[in-house]
């Protein structure tokens, strides 16, 4: 679930006020989207394409990627009408602080709470806000 407070920051910019303007994939986090279903049973192959309409989604959910190493990587939550599905996209950015240009680092049809949040917010029912955090 992306849930953020509202003082978080990345790169000391605001969580809300983060830029998607582009998504590049390289060869190789292509090649890993589009083959998922090789290493996870039952999991959907991706486009990349797909992926970046994900994160392009006007009435995305972006927040830090809280299954990060590193603290770099931030997950966003959106619809591809092309895949007509609500995707998961990992992004890390392509220079620091991020101006808006990320790279695409991994992407999955997302399920559970992220999918509950950004339905909720796609159609004005924020219930999860009462939880303590602020929902991005």
């Amino acid at each position: 679930m992306i849930v953020v407070a509202e003082e978080e920051t990345y790169d000391g910019i605001a969580i809300p006020d983060l830029r998607v303007d582009s998504v590049t994939w390289t060869p190789g986090q292509a090649e890993h989207v589009r083959t998922r279903s090789s290493r996870y049973p039952g999991a959907v192959n991706l486009e990349p394409e797909w992926a970046t309409e994900a994160a392009m989604d006007p009435k995305r959910r972006l927040g830090l990627d809280p299954a990060s190493k590193t603290g770099e990587g931030i997950r966003v939550v959106g619809r591809s009408a092309t895949a007509a599905q609500v995707l998961a996209v990992i992004l890390i950015p392509s220079e620091h602080p991020p101006t808006g240009a990320w790279l695409g680092v991994t992407a999955w049809v997302t399920k559970g709470r992220d999918l509950r949040d950004y339905e909720g917010h796609e159609t004005g029912d924020d219930a999860d806000n009462e939880e303590g955090g602020t929902s991005r």
